[in-house]
C-alpha cells in the first residue's frame, strides 16, 4: 500500500508541475505582448524542453531524425511552435517517457541548481539576503515556463496508460506468485525508499515553482492594476 501511495504522490507532483507551468506561461503572456520579447523569454525553457526529448530518445535507443532546439514556426491552426524533435516511432512505453522527458529533465535540473546555488544550513533571513537565492529563482522561472509536455507530447498518454495497465496487471500476478515462494520484502522496501526520495525532491521543486508563480502572479496584478 505504501508503494501505491508514493506512486500517487509522484503522479500528483508531476500533474501539479504541468498545471503551474501552463499558468506561469499564461501570466507571462498577459504581462508581455506575444511578440519577439515574449518568445525570447521562452527560449531557454524551450531549448531545455527539446534537449530533454532528444536525450531521452537517445537513452532509450530511439533514433532521432531532426532536432530544432528553438525555431519560431506558425502552424495552420494559428498556434506557434517554438521547437521540435522528430524521432522514430517506438513502443508506447518509450514514446511516453520521451514525451514527459521535459518534466523529468526540468525537475532534476531545478533540484541540482538548488544544491549548487542556495546557501546551506542558513536561516530564511540569510537566504533572502543572498544574491544566489534570486539567481536561483530567476533560473527556475525560465525553466518552469516550458517544463510541461506539449499537446503533441500528450498524444502518447492513452497508449501508455493502456500498455502500463496491462503490464502492471501481469506484473502484479507474477509478483504475487513469486511472493508465495520467496521473501520479496527487501525489494519492496528498496522501491519504497526510492519513491520517497524522488517525491521529496519533487515536492521541493513543486514548492519552488509555486513560489515563482506566486511572485509573478502578484507582479502581473500590479501591472494590470497600474
Amino acid at each position: 500500500m505504501e508503494i501505491a501511495k508514493q506512486g500517487i504522490i509522484l503522479i500528483a507532483c508531476f500533474a501539479a508541475l504541468m498545471v503551474l507551468s501552463n499558468l506561469l506561461s499564461r501570466v507571462l503572456g498577459r504581462v508581455v505582448r506575444k511578440d519577439r520579447l515574449f518568445y525570447l523569454l521562452l527560449a531557454p525553457g524551450t531549448i531545455l524542453h527539446e534537449l530533454s526529448h532528444a536525450t531521452m530518445s537517445l537513452v532509450l535507443f530511439v533514433p532521432v531524425r531532426e532536432v530544432h532546439l528553438f525555431r519560431l514556426r506558425r502552424e495552420p491552426d494559428g498556434t506557434v511552435q517554438l521547437g521540435d524533435v522528430v524521432h522514430a516511432n517506438a513502443d508506447p512505453i518509450r514514446n511516453f517517457f520521451i514525451a514527459v522527458a521535459p518534466l523529468l529533465g526540468a525537475s532534476v535540473l531545478i533540484y541540482f541548481l538548488s544544491v549548487w546555488l542556495l546557501p546551506k544550513n542558513e536561516s530564511w533571513e540569510m537566504l533572502l539576503r543572498s544574491g544566489w537565492t534570486y539567481l536561483f529563482l530567476v533560473a527556475v522561472f525560465f525553466i518552469a515556463l516550458c517544463l510541461s509536455p506539449s499537446r503533441q507530447d500528450l498524444k502518447a498518454l492513452p497508449a501508455f496508460l493502456a500498455t502500463a495497465f496491462a503490464v502492471g496487471l501481469v506484473g502484479y500476478v507474477v509478483v504475487f506468485a513469486l511472493s508465495r515462494h520467496w521473501n520479496l520484502s527487501g525489494v519492496g522496501k528498496a522501491a519504497e525508499a526510492t519513491l520517497k526520495s524522488a517525491n521529496a525532491g519533487l515536492l521541493f521543486v513543486l514548492v519552488v515553482v509555486a513560489v515563482v508563480y506566486g511572485v509573478f502572479f502578484v507582479v502581473e496584478r500590479v501591472v494590470w492594476s497600474g
